[in-house]
This record gives structure tokens, C-alpha cells and sequence, in this order.
């Protein structure tokens, strides 16, 4: 654990901009040295979340503890973070070396001490012999590992990421999250991480803090949230999962039966049973086939995608339009094909509609 890695806590925080309220008595703990991703679409107020944070926008009301010290009142200049932006934010008259030495030139560092510190930080990100290039001669994954490392060797108590991966290609988004997952996790460091991408959020984070219009939906672990979501909104956004009208036959402690149009399912009990409920199916959990059965519902295909490594279909029954996606692809159906989806006689759960 790095021993300046720091825990943080906000209190009942709220941001206003004049008549908008961005943030709304936000409460969350962030234990030293873990990860959390602030998730959610554009306007949820995550990047608001994080500047606070890091003491680029003011608190309307609440407050902000690093370690249990209020920072509340501190700007960025006094609290002992570090960001990685969007934009990468290099110097492009500055060689990679100069760049990541920059900021610890201008936090008083002795000189002797600052190149071989950041020659440390390229060494850590894997750019050791790269100290003499321009930012315009690397690749766009290659200046996020600077920007990394320009932020890392400040050795801060907690780091914080805005979008850092969405200027990259697929392919290297992968790639560089897996870094910096690693480099968080040797080195202990508490990390605030902020994207719209849930399947990076599932990749890096120790918990995931999802937010919808200013308010935290639900926070857990990215299992929790994939597995046992508390709403239609986290059920959708988390694993782009299907929800389907039901009602409730019977239930028994943390499971129930249910009935969507007339097929009985077993599903992973709300925590509270109320009426009307939603069925919380996953994609990967549907098969599509010629054949009729006791847990299948007839449909016709709306939609068909071959993506490589499987199909995507989208399926429209009497009760709602489905998304499959079918990782077998035994058999391929085409547009207006009529069919049949299988529904998972388990692995749902349920949601208040």
C-alpha cells in the first residue's frame, strides 16, 4: 500500500450553477488505495464529482475529507492530487523527459532528484528509452502512458482520470486500461476514474459508482451491479440487458416465479416484491432457435449483425423487443426470420418497473 495514498469522503455535497443543480447531496467513501469509476451518460454530473475533488470547482454545500482532513475550502494548488485528462495535456515544445519532470520541477523537488524520478515514471509505463521524443512522434497510447506517468511520480494521495481513454482506438483502449489498472495496483494508489464506457468501468474498477441526473443510482462492486442491478436504469446501462414486463406467481425468501406472458421463470428476488416488476434478462443469456419451448417466447427478427466473434440480433415478441447476442452461432437468421427466444429458466433477476 502506498503509505500517502489517501482515503476520501464526500458529505452531503451539492454543486449548483446558478439555477442548475449539477451534483445533489452526493455522499460517498473512497477507502485508500482503491479504485472507483464514477459512471453514467453525458449531464449525470461525474466530471462535475471529480473536479470537486480535486479542488477545480467549488462546493455549494457539503464537504470533501482527504484522510479525515477537510479539504473543502482548499484549492486544486493545496490538495496533493493528480489528474490525467482526456486530452492527454503534454507540452508539445517539451520532450517526453521534460514533461513528465514538469510538475515535479514546479513542486519544488531538487534537481538531482527529479530525472531520476521520472525516468522511474517512463520505466514504470514501459516508455524507457522514449526520454527524447516530442509528444507529436508517439502514438495517442503512448502519450496517455506519459500523461500516466507525468501524474504518477507527483506520488499523490489520490489520482483522478477524466475520460482518460476515449481518444483511443478499441484495440488500445484495452490495452491501456490493463496498464493502468496494473501500475494503480502495485503501487497502491487511491484513484477516482470517471468514463461513460460501463465495460472499461467493469475492466478497472473496485467499485463503480453509477450516477443518473446529479444522484448516485446505486454503488457496488462491478459484479453486484451486473448481477443484482436495483432499477431498470442500472439494469439497461449496466450490460445492456433486457427489461421485460412481468408478474409476480409466487415467492419464497430471495427468489421468486414469474410469468412473462404466460412462461414461468425463476429469478433472484427483488428486494422488495411490488407490483408492476420488470424481468432483468442479460443478451448472452437468450438463445434463439427454430424450436418452440416451455420457457421461449415467439418473435420475429428485427435486426441481424455478425460482429466476428457473434451475432447480435434483436428479436420482437408480444411482450417486449429483445437483444441476443449469440456467442455459439450454430445457426444464422436473417431479417423478418420468425423464431423463437429462450429465456434462462435462471440467472435474471428483478426490478421494480
Amino acid at each position: 500500500m502506498n503509505t500517502k495514498s489517501a482515503s476520501v469522503k464526500l458529505d452531503n455535497v451539492t454543486k449548483n450553477y446558478g439555477a442548475v443543480t449539477a451534483v445533489i447531496n452526493l455522499t460517498l467513501a473512497i477507502k485508500a488505495g482503491e479504485l472507483v469509476t464514477l459512471l453514467g451518460p453525458s449531464g449525470c454530473g461525474k466530471t462535475t464529482m471529480l473536479r470537486m475533488i480535486a479542488g477545480l470547482e467549488e462546493v455549494t454545500s457539503g464537504s470533501i475529507q482527504f484522510n479525515d482532513l477537510d479539504v473543502t475550502d482548499q484549492s486544486a494548488t493545496y490538495r496533493n492530487v493528480a489528474m490525467v485528462f482526456q486530452s492527454y495535456a503534454l507540452f508539445p515544445h517539451m520532450s517526453v523527459l521534460d514533461n513528465v519532470s514538469y510538475g515535479l520541477s514546479v513542486s519544488g523537488f531538487e534537481k538531482k532528484k527529479i530525472k531520476a524520478k521520472a525516468l522511474a515514471g517512463l520505466a514504470m509505463v514501459g516508455l524507457t528509452g522514449y526520454e527524447s521524443r516530442m509528444p507529436s512522434e508517439l502514438s495517442g497510447g503512448q502519450q496517455q502512458r506519459v500523461a500516466v506517468a507525468r501524474a504518477v511520480v507527483l506520488e499523490p494521495e489520490v489520482l483522478l482520470f477524466d475520460e482518460p481513454l476515449s481518444n483511443l482506438d478499441a484495440k488500445l483502449r484495452r490495452h491501456v486500461r490493463e496498464e493502468i489498472r496494473q501500475i494503480q495496483q502495485e503501487l497502491g494508489l487511491t484513484a477516482v476514474y470517471v468514463t461513460h464506457d460501463q465495460e472499461e468501468a467493469m475492466a478497472v474498477s473496485d467499485k463503480i459508482v453509477v450516477m443518473q441526473r446529479g444522484e448516485i443510482a446505486q454503488a457496488g462492486s462491478p459484479s453486484d451491479l451486473y448481477q443484482s442491478p436495483e432499477s431498470a436504469f442500472i439494469a439497461d446501462f449496466i450490460g445492456d440487458a433486457n427489461v421485460i414486463p412481468c408478474t409476480t406467481v409466487s415467492t419464497d425468501k430471495n427468489t421468486a416465479v414469474i410469468s412473462v406472458d404466460g412462461v414461468l421463470i425463476n429469478s433472484t428476488a427483488a428486494k422488495t416484491i411490488s407490483t408492476p416488476l420488470n424481468l432483468v434478462v442479460h443478451p448472452q443469456n437468450i438463445r434463439v432457435s427454430n424450436e418452440e419451448s416451455t420457457t421461449s417466447l415467439a418473435g420475429k427478427i428485427q435486426h441481424a449483425a455478425f460482429l466476428g466473434s457473434h451475432i447480435e440480433y434483436e428479436v420482437k415478441t408480444e411482450v417486449a423487443t429483445l437483444f441476443v447476442i449469440d456467442n455459439q452461432m450454430q445457426s444464422r437468421y436473417q431479417k423478418d426470420d420468425s423464431v423463437f427466444a429462450h429465456l434462462p429458466k435462471n440467472k435474471t433477476s428483478l426490478v421494480p418497473a
